[in-house]
């Protein structure tokens, strides 16, 4: 009686024992195509990886920091992006995809005022790194 007792506790223990990760930091995302009057012909298609032992620690930002990071230092931010997960035995890589582009390049291409216009109705802010940080207001 007392092992069926011990079984039925470590199940229940198991089946309500739960534990959370922090999957990723974003600025901007969606997932419906929007159009961001961004010219994707001046970005550089971009992939980071990365790579877990066992699984631990993974998240998205180590590979889009990657991604980023590959690009050059002028480009801040990622678009049409794909992430990746793959779970292998002992081993879980997370890869993120996308077109790298410079908004930098972008301010200096619309002109002060025509980017203050694409950032009209957004929050922006800059990390420290320096790279501009836009979001929904």
């Amino acid at each position: 009686m007392k092992i069926k007792n011990l079984l039925i506790l470590a199940l229940m223990t198991l089946a309500l024992s739960s534990c959370s990760i922090r999957l990723v930091d974003f600025t901007v995302i969606s997932s419906k195509n929007v159009s961001l009057d961004i010219d994707r012909t001046q970005g550089v298609k971009v992939k980071g990886d990365k790579t877990y032992f066992l699984g631990i620690g993974w998240n998205i930002k180590d590979a889009m920091d990657a991604a980023l990071e590959k690009a050059g230092k002028e480009y801040d931010l990622l678009v049409d992006g794909v992430v990746r997960y793959g779970s292998y035995p002992f081993i879980a890589t997370v890869s993120v995809e996308g077109t790298a582009v410079s908004s930098r390049a972008m301010k200096n291409k619309l002109g002060e005022a025509g980017f203050n216009d694409w950032l009209n109705g957004k929050k922006v802010t800059y990390n420290k790194e320096n790279k501009i940080v836009v979001t929904k207001k």
